[in-house]
């Protein structure tokens, strides 16, 4: 909006500096023009002085003022003493509409009119041109702005609708920016829209499961399978909405990282530590002693926290975890060898509650989030989440981050 300003307020000032530099050029001209008979009048008027003795008589007989200037009074340039020593007579504008003669008649100059002595014309026919004429240029101005406008009120219009085309304006638009967060918006809507598509699905389907069971454990006489039974359903259901609230805080907050430097050899063997005291599977770690990297180490901890999670349920017996740091980047693999993951399944399950039905069905448990926050995760960072064939006959799960630019 502070260039359309600008633009706006550099345009009206040049749109009226110039035109009205052009109107009073264009009035000036017409008023300074001489009518073509002033001159053969104004010979007439030297060749009678030549007759008459004194001013009074050339008054009487022309019937206009006539008023002697002494020579020494008036210091005339060069072109008017010329005209002067030659006999010939001088004609002077004395404002707008009056105009005089000067003879030289012996020693003395005689001035002769007011010749022309009009009312002044008025100026309103240039008052109507100079509006007119800013009229036609501020609309030159404004009609490819009302055309970018009208085409952007269209779209908002029908920015309800999924298969409308993005906003395309050209880039000397005044409202190029305008149009460029227009998409920008239209695209965040659609995906909070689908998130919420997404969750109510979820909500409604794997929310569902438990509380069948539950129902149906409820109807059943008391036992201890049926305690135990109902406290499995609630600490699913609970695991189900915790992660459900947690991704949609994510993709509220947007990027709210803070970049620090981060020893990962100790925040991986942290987590693989962690996992092995919970008694889940043993899992294998291979890093460099203290490899130091610019990242934000929580939400670092938390993505392979969701890789091991994943690893560890789909995994027959070993799960293996490599850090790495080359050229410009850490890449940090986490193989399991379980089934894997079809080549063609690999960029689907990064969506969420995407969740294959084959080797990681619906029955392995979870919500279908926890890879979509772990793809989040590495765009925050700039990185991205890689999936592969596993050397142990598995899936490879690669996270790879950039180094931030330096400042």
């Amino acid at each position: 909006m502070r260039r359309l300003a600008f633009h706006f307020y550099g345009f009206l000032l040049l749109a009226v500096v110039g035109l009205g530099w052009t109107i009073e050029q264009l009035w000036s001209s017409q008023q300074n023009d001489m009518p073509a008979w002033v001159e053969p009048l104004a010979e007439s008027f030297v060749n009678l002085s030549q007759y008459i003795e004194r001013p009074e008589q050339l008054e009487q007989a022309l019937d206009l003022p006539v008023q002697v200037v002494g020579s020494g009074q008036v210091r005339w340039p060069a072109a008017q003493q010329s005209k002067f020593a030659a006999g010939e007579p001088v004609i002077l504008f004395g404002d707008s509409t009056q105009l005089y003669v000067y003879i030289q008649h012996r020693d003395d100059i005689w001035r002769v009119g007011p010749v022309i002595d009009e009312t002044p014309s008025p100026t309103y026919a240039y008052h109507l041109l100079f509006f007119l004429l800013l009229a036609v240029v501020t609309t030159i101005w404004l009609w490819p702005l009302s055309r970018d406008l009208k085409r952007l009120e269209e779209h908002l219009r029908y920015v309800s609708q999924p298969d409308q085309k993005p906003l395309n304006l050209s880039k000397r638009s005044l409202v190029y920016p305008l149009a460029l967060s227009f998409n920008t918006m239209r695209e965040r809507i659609w995906y909070l829209l689908g998130i919420q598509r997404d969750l109510t699905h979820a909500v409604s389907h794997d929310l569902r499961t438990p509380l069948a069971r539950m129902k149906f454990a409820l109807a059943l006489p008391d036992s201890p399978t049926k305690t135990e039974a109902l406290q499995e359903d609630v600490q699913e259901m609970e695991a189900i909405v915790d992660t459900l609230l947690d991704y949609a805080r994510m993709e509220a907050q947007e990027e709210l990282m803070e970049r620090e430097d981060v020893d990962v050899s100790e925040l991986c063997s942290h987590v693989v530590e962690k996992y092995q005291r919970d008694g889940a599977r043993s899992i294998h770690l291979t890093a460099p002693e203290h490899l130091h990297f610019c990242c934000d180490g929580h939400y670092l901890e938390r993505a392979l926290n969701n890789l091991l999670q994943n690893a560890s349920r789909h995994a027959n017996n070993k799960v293996h975890v490599e850090v790495i740091q080359r050229q410009g980047e850490l890449v940090i693999h986490v193989d399991d060898d379980g089934a894997g993951i079809p080549a063609s399944e690999r960029q689907k399950i990064l969506k969420p509650f995407v969740r294959l039905e084959e080797s990681r069905s619906r029955d392995s448990g979870g919500a279908g989030l926890g890879l979509t926050i772990v793809s989040r995760i590495m765009e925050w960072h700039g990185g991205r989440i890689d999936i592969s064939d596993s050397p142990l006959g598995g899936a490879r799960f690669s996270l790879i981050l950039p180094e931030p630019p330096k400042i």
